[in-house]
């Protein structure tokens, strides 16, 4: 995304999408994304209630419940995503893997121009 870039987060096993803050600030912008690492296969559903709590969490600091808060775990090998509007959380039961790149790539490329489209 051409206005946005990825900027690490407190936790050793995540990362936020936010808007570009302006020059010689420390602060981010209202985060859109949550990526969160699952460190193996059966780890998922953890790292989904870390994602969720986070999104919650941006949900709460944007102040825009209306607005979408999207997240994804992923161990490296297999990816999921999910999003968070208002009060309804929900996540795609489809696991994509770097087997089959081109329906990675276009499911995160979905979820980068719906963040795009919210800014």
């Amino acid at each position: 995304m051409s206005v946005s870039n990825i900027i690490p987060h407190l936790s050793e096993k995540g990362y936020i999408l936010a808007k570009r803050s302006p020059p010689g600030t420390v602060v981010f912008d209202k985060p859109y994304f949550i990526l969160v690492e699952a460190k193996k296969e059966s780890a998922f559903d953890e790292g989904w209630g870390q994602c969720l709590a986070e999104m919650i969490a941006v949900q709460r600091l944007n102040n825009e419940p209306e607005q979408t808060i999207f997240g994804m775990v992923s161990n490296g090998a297999m990816w999921q995503f999910g999003k968070l509007k208002l009060e309804m959380f929900t996540q795609n039961k489809f696991f994509y893997t770097i087997q089959d790149l081109e329906r990675l790539f276009a499911a995160v490329n979905y979820v980068f121009k719906q963040c795009e489209l919210q800014l």
